[in-house]
């Protein structure tokens, strides 16, 4: 009885997704589900030394979205991702951000972008990517949903299985109504 339901609450959460990428191109504004947003770039020189940048370490359900992410990379036959505290702690950055001034966008209102965040903390990388994820009600955010999200979104589904990743970044934040949740790649 749990596992059927934890399969509908599973294809529900699927079906809700579907709907939501369909609404999107239709410009409609979801007033309860799991939305997600994702961009990827190459460009300048890797690096990925990290003495004197910001730094954050995953807490539980940053761990387990990271961790689904990678067994998916692996079921895919591509290379895991290492955790790295700078973008952990851009990842955390931007889900605040995120949160706190009640956008969803890859674009801050200033218009500025992750990349932007990259650079200014030290992080040049060739291959960059960030997938976003909301969920309104919160209680709806699980990492396995979200993974799911991303899975049948064609763009974020590539961001997630781009070779040539290295390194992930994971920031969740959770006001009890909406859960915010971003991941950041780099080569």
């Amino acid at each position: 009885m749990k596992r059927n339901l934890k399969n509908i609450v599973v294809f529900t959460v699927a079906a809700v997704v579907v709907l939501l990428v369909i609404s999107m191109f239709l410009a409609a504004a979801p007033d309860s589900a799991i939305e997600v947003k994702g961009s990827s770039t190459t460009q300048e020189q890797a690096s990925t030394a990290t003495a004197g940048k910001p730094q954050a370490v995953l807490n539980d359900y940053e761990n387990a979205v990271a961790a689904l992410i990678n067994n998916y990379r692996v079921s895919s036959g591509i290379n895991q991702v290492a955790y790295e505290p700078t973008l952990t702690y851009i990842a955390k950055f931007r889900s605040q951000d995120l949160m706190d001034r009640g956008y969803f966008s890859h674009y801050t209102p200033e218009g500025t972008t992750v990349f932007d965040l990259l650079r200014a903390n030290g992080i040049t990388a060739k291959i960059r990517g960030e997938n976003l994820g909301q969920a309104m009600p919160a209680r709806i955010g699980s990492p396995e949903a979200f993974l799911n999200a991303w899975q049948n979104s064609s763009s974020h589904n590539a961001n997630m299985l781009r070779a040539g990743y290295n390194y992930i970044g994971v920031g969740m934040v959770d006001n009890g109504d909406r859960i915010v949740v971003t991941t950041v790649f780099t080569n």
